[in-house]
């Protein structure tokens, strides 16, 4: 039997949380018997979450009603603390990116002040795109079948996805996959055009 795997990444998350909030968010991480610490800095405190498989801090800003969640990346293997996230973007007018890998298809889902602007699933060169309104878009890559505009919109969130890539590869100092991803964009970026031209 295949071990169940899971990893999400938050990107660009934003939330403002008020400090009951957070207690019911530690209080539902010790449900889960996960140990939890605090590290204080100048201006931050991290939440420190020990699972069994990994350690993963969580910072926040300090204000006086609320705290900020301020997150640039992070990546979590803990379901149940990547849910847990999920839901206090949702719940709370967040903003961010989290992309979800759980052995199969990967998701994209974009959140704006806690709603959800489009969950893309990249499996392969199939895309499906279902955006706030619940709509579905399914598309492969080279079908023309689509309205031109709609072609143009998905290519403009996997343009933002490859930039998110290629900064995560740049920073990581991956040669290999600076190159890749920057192939990627010129392709991506020449399609757009030719696409920009039919609207």
């Amino acid at each position: 039997m295949t071990p169940y795997f899971y990893e999400a990444e938050f990107n660009n998350v934003y939330i403002e949380i008020s400090k009951h909030a957070l207690h019911e968010f530690i209080k539902k991480m010790m449900e889960e018997q996960l140990s939890l610490f605090w590290r204080y800095e100048e201006e931050k405190i991290f939440l420190i979450i020990d699972s069994d498989d990994a350690i993963h801090e969580i910072p926040f800003e300090r204000n006086e009603e609320f705290l900020t969640l301020n997150i640039d990346h992070l990546t979590v293997n803990d379901e149940v603390i990547g849910e847990a996230i999920e839901v206090i973007i949702s719940q709370f007018s967040g903003d961010g990116v989290v992309k979800k890998f759980t052995g199969g298809p990967l998701y994209i889902t974009s959140y704006k002040t806690g709603d959800i602007q489009s969950i893309i699933e990249i499996d392969g060169s199939e895309k499906i795109i279902m955006n706030k309104h619940g709509s579905i878009i399914e598309y492969k890559e080279y079908d023309h079948n689509l309205e031109p505009k709609t072609i143009f919109n998905i290519m403009n969130m996997e343009i933002d996805y490859e930039l998110m890539e290629l900064h995560e590869a740049i920073h990581a100092n991956d040669e290999q996959a600076v190159r890749s991803h920057k192939r990627r964009l010129r392709k991506l970026l020449h399609r757009r055009e030719e696409v920009k031209q039919l609207i």
